[in-house]
């Protein structure tokens, strides 16, 4: 496998990939929590995580409402500006994006700061 064991090492992230593959996409825009909201009411969406010193975490098809709702919506970083972690639940923050990619399906990178 070509990326298995590839981890984040800086962030802002320039490429997303897999571990059998790199992903060629681009990031389209920053998303505020209503921008997310709004996308995920028209179509499916695959959330990456990007998290320091981690794997990237691809969630994706129908499990993406449910992890919007329960583990995403109350850490989105709506001023990306000034991101303090200490004022979200658990002491972090995603700033996210989307991002343009050959796959067809919309890609949300969730960008972790702790």
């Amino acid at each position: 496998m070509k990326n298995e064991g590839k981890i984040v090492t800086q962030i802002p992230l320039t490429n997303l990939w897999t571990d059998k593959e790199d992903i060629y996409a681009q990031r389209k825009r920053y998303l505020t929590d209503e921008n997310i909201h709004a996308l995920l009411k028209k179509t499916p969406i695959e959330f990456v995580i990007a998290d320091l010193g981690m794997k990237l975490e691809w969630i994706s098809g129908k499990k993406s409402f449910d992890f919007w709702k329960s583990k995403v919506k109350s850490h989105i970083a709506n001023d990306i500006d000034k991101i303090d972690p200490d004022k979200f639940p658990d002491n972090y923050a995603y700033v996210a994006s989307e991002w343009l990619s050959e796959i067809g399906t919309p890609i949300i990178l969730l960008e972790k700061y702790h």
